[in-house]
C-alpha cells in the first residue's frame, strides 16, 4: 500500500546552517529510535539510515513532502538487483470530491495492477480515499480516508483513525460485498538523515499501524516511510500481514530505496 512522490535526479548539498546528522563514526546510527523501529529499519532497510538529525523542520504543508506531479519512480529492493517502478500521475478529480468543485489528487499505479488514488484534506493532509483492482475488478472505499503525509504533527505523537473499508466488484460499484474497520496510527518519529542509491537525504521518518479486520481478512503490521521535503519517500518498507483476503494471499514485505525519478512529458 503502503505509498510517493517527486523531484529531479538533483545531488543533495546542505549549507553548513542546514540540518545534519548527528551520529559520530562509529556509532549506532539507530541508537536513539524506538527499540521496536530500529529493529524494522534495521531488518529490511539496512545501512539507509545515517543518524538522527537536529533542527529538522516540521512537515507544515503536505505536499511539499508528497508533491502532486506527474512522475516515475525507480526503487531498488535491499539487498538484490531488483527494481520496481511506481508511477504517478495527476488526475482531475480525486475520489471523493464533487464533481462540481472537483479537488484536484493524482493516481498512483502499481505494478500488481493496483491503483491508488489521492488527495489533499486541508485538515490533515494527504489521504488515500480510494484503491482499485483493476486486476481483480474490485473497489476499495476508505471512510475516512487512510492517512499519508499529516501536516502540523507533532513528533512522536500518535494520531489514530478508525477507518471503514468496504471493497465492491466493479460491476456492481454500489453492493457491498466485505466490509470492515482497521485501526490506522500515524505517527512522525522526527528526522533522520538516509543515504540511497539516488543520494543523501534529511527526512522525517513516518510509521503507519494497522490493526483489524474486512470481511475474511485479518490486517495487522506497520509500515514505514522517509518522506524528504520535495521529493516525496525516499525509501520505504512494507510489513502488513493481510491473511485470507481476496487479493492479497501472502505476507507483504516489501521494501525500497530510491534510485532514479523522472517526470515524463504531458
Amino acid at each position: 500500500m503502503p505509498l510517493l512522490a517527486t523531484l529531479l535526479v538533483l545531488p543533495l548539498c546542505l549549507p553548513s546552517n542546514d540540518p545534519v546528522a548527528t551520529t559520530a563514526l562509529g556509532e549506532d546510527p539507530l541508537e536513539t529510535m524506538d527499540a521496536h523501529d530500529a529493529r524494522e529499519i534495521r531488518k529490511h532497510l539496512p545501512d539507509v539510515v545515517l543518524g538522527p538529525v537536529k533542527g529538522m523542520e516540521s512537515i507544515e504543508v503536505a505536499e511539499d513532502w508528497c508533491p502532486l506531479k506527474s512522475t516515475r519512480f525507480t526503487y531498488e529492493r535491499p539487498g538484490t538487483s531488483k527494481e520496481v517502478e511506481l508511477t504517478i500521475r495527476t488526475v482531475d478529480r480525486a475520489p471523493g470530491s464533487t464533481l462540481d468543485e472537483p479537488a484536484r489528487g493524482w493516481a498512483l499505479e502499481l505494478p500488481d495492477g493496483t491503483t491508488r488514488y489521492f488527495r489533499s484534506d486541508p485538515g490533515f493532509g494527504v489521504v488515500a480515499p480510494t484503491d482499485l483492482s483493476k486486476s481483480n475488478g474490485l473497489i476499495i472505499r476508505l471512510d475516512p480516508p487512510e492517512p499519508i503525509v499529516h501536516q502540523n504533527a507533532r513528533v512522536n505523537e500518535p494520531i489514530k483513525r478508525k477507518i471503514k473499508v468496504e471493497i465492491f466488484d466493479l460491476h456492481s460499484p454500489t453492493k457491498v460485498a466485505h466490509s470492515g474497520t482497521v485501526d490506522c496510527t500515524w505517527t512522525d518519529l522526527g528526522g533522520w538523515r538516509v543515504r540511497v542509491p539516488m543520494g543523501d537525504y534529511d527526512t522525517h521518518l513516518v510509521r503507519i499501524e494497522y490493526d483489524g479486520s474486512v470481511g475474511p481478512a485479518s490486517v495487522q503490521g506497520n509500515k514505514y516511510m522517509f518522506l524528504a521535503k520535495g521529493v516525496g519517500p525516499v525509501a520505504f518498507t512494507d510489513s502488513r500481514v493481510i491473511s485470507a483476503f481476496l487479493f492479497f494471499s501472502q505476507s507483504q514485505h516489501k521494501a525500497g530505496m530510491l534510485k532514479a525519478v523522472e517526470h515524463p512529458s504531458g
